[in-house]
């Protein structure tokens, strides 16, 4: 058996999901299903973390093959192994799959084999979507019923939210910007002062690190955001304003992309005030669009943990958003 590792920092045989940065030389995962991919040839695999100090467990999905594997990373200390794979070509990919304010470090990955070593890079998608929003697109709850308490993360996993979910419906790569609670003029509880999508969209990180919109070009951006503005006590006229510059900035940011705010999964409140927000704004942007879902509450067994959508949410909305999107591209 022989074991070969390789520097995150200088490979350019490992995809990057998501806006991804390096710490010290490890890989440092902030976002929502941000992580790596890559292709080898070998027997199995050992991924390391560095420390972790949230208040909860992080979780990582671990794709091998394309059947995954949910693993919690409590502080960092833990190690996953896979052993024992066919000697042969092997694809994996890592995400991070709940949200949180602190980073995620991948130390190293170490192949094993008789001779492993990495393959070509994984290949690009075709399309490329930037999702921006709160806990519906971070999934929060989506793995638990109705009858669960609020957050836990043991209960979310974004790769069964819609947004994840449309992605992979459309062939396409995603990156997802998203925390829970936030809204674009303040967040569920009407706090001001707390980190908005808005802002948060154009981060590397959640730590409020820029992130140079040069570096990945979306064809399509999807909003889904209103509902925490709503329980916030925000008003109709304010939330427009808002909005309309928050379509703006995003438009400058990528004058070529189709523009989607998809709202009422969870809330129709603001149904009538994000219409007429992209209303107003598509006057003179033909590539923007409102896309109205459907709250969970109009269905049986869509409820999941904390009030939140379920798998069951997940699989409709996107299947109705990725033919919405097929439609405008």
């Amino acid at each position: 058996m022989r074991y070969n590792s390789f520097d995150f920092c200088d490979c350019r045989l490992i995809k990057q999901h998501g806006r991804c940065g390096f710490e010290d030389g490890a890989l440092a995962m902030s976002w929502s299903n941000s992580g790596i991919e890559f292709n080898f040839e070998g027997t199995g695999f050992i991924v390391s973390f560095r420390h972790y100090a949230g208040e909860t467990p992080a979780y990582v999905r671990v794709f091998v093959d394309g059947v995954s594997q949910r693993f919690a990373i409590a502080n960092g200390e833990e190690r996953i192994c896979y052993d024992g794979l066919a000697e042969g070509r092997h694809n994996v990919k890592i995400l991070r799959i709940t949200e949180g304010l602190k980073l995620l470090l991948i130390d190293s990955v170490t192949l094993c084999g008789d001779d492993p070593y990495l393959l070509e890079r994984p290949a690009d998608k075709a399309l490329r979507i930037e999702f921006y929003g709160d806990s519906i697109t971070c999934g929060y709850g989506v793995m638990g019923n109705n009858a669960s308490p609020g957050y836990v993360t043991f209960e979310q996993d974004s790769t069964n939210a819609y947004a994840y979910m449309t992605a992979e419906i459309l062939d396409a790569d995603g990156r997802y910007m998203c925390q829970s609670g936030k809204g674009i003029v303040a967040n569920c509880i009407g706090d001001r002062d707390d980190m908005k999508v808005s802002d948060f969209w154009a981060w590397k990180n959640a730590a409020g690190e820029p992130w140079d919109t040069s570096r990945w070009t979306p064809d399509v951006c999807v909003l889904n955001c209103g509902t925490n503005d709503a329980w916030g006590g925000i008003g109709d006229e304010e939330f427009k304003e808002r909005g309309l510059r928050f379509l703006a900035d995003v438009r400058k940011a990528y004058p070529q992309a189709k523009i989607v705010w998809a709202y009422g999964i969870m809330d129709e409140t603001k149904l009538r005030a994000v219409e007429e927000t992209v209303n107003e704004f598509a006057k003179n942007d033909a590539n923007t669009y409102f896309f109205p879902i459907k709250s969970m509450y109009h269905f049986n067994d869509e409820v999941g943990g904390g009030g939140h959508p379920n798998t069951n949410t997940s699989e409709r909305t996107s299947a109705e958003l990725a033919a919405r999107i097929k439609g405008i591209l």
